[in-house]
């Protein structure tokens, strides 16, 4: 039986009878960050060896303090665990540290926001058009906004027509404010470009959620270089990635080794079918807990400085799961993403909202997060709303965020308990651990939450499961 730890792809020496406790982490049950698996990063002895595969961190004219180290822990063979390991510490033994799967993934550019992050820039043709591309993918759009009060008081003295991107008989009008709307996808697709980030998965494959786009309210006053970096909202990185998931329900699977992340519907994980038996697995003692709070409350900020939604209007409420029949508590989900309203005359999206501009010195105006459908161009507008098709960024209605993404997991929800444990698992089967499947055990099956266990393995693992 032997354990083997390998940093930048060589095995290090261990200290003779080592132990190290091992917990597997389910990533997709909570919102607000991503968790991730655990282990003690057993201190290293500073042997020639592990000296030199960690360049020498013991000498004082080494600068290796802080280094990062890729770190996968084997047992038997098997893979159980890969991380990014950080040298802590470098005395008679070294100490190493892991980070969280977001923590330290987009390198320089982590803790700067989107505005500060050098998205590039697109010249502004001619004669424009309602969407420009780049290499043959989406990169902006004009959507006509009705929005009276861009330039606040001041639109009457300039014949304001109270449209952004206002589009008259197949042109756009060259008094008003011109405000692009970057694409959603080109944005996370140019963010893989600049961190050497890998994206993928369901979200991304969608036909309709790639035509969502940024809405903000910065003017290009004239000038004829559109930099994008001036059109998206101010959130880090990591925060961008998990207000998205609050809404659409996403699974971020992070893999920090090879540095990829991939965005998946949670409700398909409910839907799969179970192939995965661990009944023979099971020891006959167990304790079953129930979950306190089984009904969902989904909503989103709305932006303070729209008057039309910052009372919230009945469109933009809060989703909440009906009452159930036995005694329940609430567990409220809120995104910073939000949208604007419908104009029902128009078929417009509709804000009343100062907009950023050097006209009217209004360059300290803000705005907050929020998306819309591109829509191309309806009734000789061009068109961005909160729906397209079958979806609506609403989150009530029978197209809402709610009943679209979160159907299969608000239903798992209402009848939730947990069950503690003990598994005689092997360390396949911990190589083989899929959170994203369901187990089988004696006529249920369960998702599995949390598995702790010892290496060498010795005595049987605690795994929390969750009914399925």
């Amino acid at each position: 039986m032997s354990l083997e730890i390998r940093l930048n792809g060589q095995a290090v020496d261990l200290t003779p009878g080592l132990q190290v406790s091992l917990e597997l982490v389910n990533p997709y049950l909570v919102y607000e960050d991503i968790l991730s698996s655990s282990s003690t990063v057993p201190a290293l002895p500073a042997t020639n060896r592990n000296r030199i595969i960690m360049g020498f961190p013991d000498l004082l004219q080494s600068d290796a303090l802080g280094m990062r180290y890729d770190c996968e822990k084997y047992y038997n063979g098997q893979l159980l665990q890969s991380g990014v390991a950080i040298l802590t510490e470098s005395a008679e033994t070294f100490a190493l540290t892991v980070v969280q799967p977001l923590g330290e993934l987009f390198g320089d550019l982590q803790t700067k926001t989107l505005p500060e992050i050098p998205f590039g820039t697109l010249a502004l043709p001619v004669v424009l058009t309602p969407v420009l591309q780049s290499f043959g993918r989406d990169v902006l759009a004009f959507p006509s906004i009705l929005n009276a009060d861009f330039y606040g008081s001041n639109g009457g003295a300039i014949s304001y027509s109270g449209m952004v991107n206002n589009y008259t008989a197949g042109a756009y009008a060259t008094a008003g404010p011109v405000v692009p709307m970057p694409f959603l996808k080109e944005i996370l697709l140019r963010l893989a470009e600049l961190t050497g980030v890998t994206l993928s998965g369901q979200f991304l494959d969608d036909p309709d959620l790639s035509q969502l786009l940024l809405y903000n309210t910065r003017a290009l006053d004239g000038r004829t270089t559109i930099d994008l970096r001036q059109h998206l909202p101010e959130m880090s990185i990591p925060v961008f990635f998990l207000e998205l998931r609050k809404l659409f329900n996403l699974a971020m699977s992070v893999d920090t080794v090879d540095r990829s992340i991939r965005l998946d519907f949670t409700d398909s994980f409910h839907k799969a079918a179970t192939s995965i038996d661990w009944s023979k697995k099971a020891l006959k003692t167990f304790k079953k807990r129930p979950e306190m709070a089984r009904r969902l409350q989904l909503g989103s900020e709305q932006d303070s400085n729209d008057a039309l939604t910052k009372d919230k209007p009945d469109s933009l409420t809060d989703y909440l799961t009906p009452e159930i029949d036995s005694e329940t508590t609430i567990s409220p989900l809120t995104s910073k993403f939000s949208t604007l309203l419908t104009d029902p005359a128009t078929g417009l999206a509709i804000t009343k909202q100062a907009g950023i501009t050097e006209q009217f010195s209004q360059l300290a105006n803000k705005f907050g997060p929020r998306l819309l459908f591109w829509n191309g161009v309806v009734n000789g507008q061009p068109t961005a709303t909160a729906s397209r098709g079958n979806y609506s960024l609403y989150w009530k209605g029978p197209q809402g965020l709610a009943a679209t993404f979160w159907p299969m997991t608000e239903q798992n929800r209402t009848r939730r308990f947990y069950v503690e444990r003990s598994l005689d698992l092997t360390e396949v089967d911990l190589a083989r651990l899929d959170f994203s499947k369901k187990v089988h055990i004696n006529g249920m099956d369960y998702f599995i939450a949390n598995v702790a266990i010892s290496l060498p393995i010795k005595s049987p693992a605690t795994v929390l499961l969750l009914k399925a």
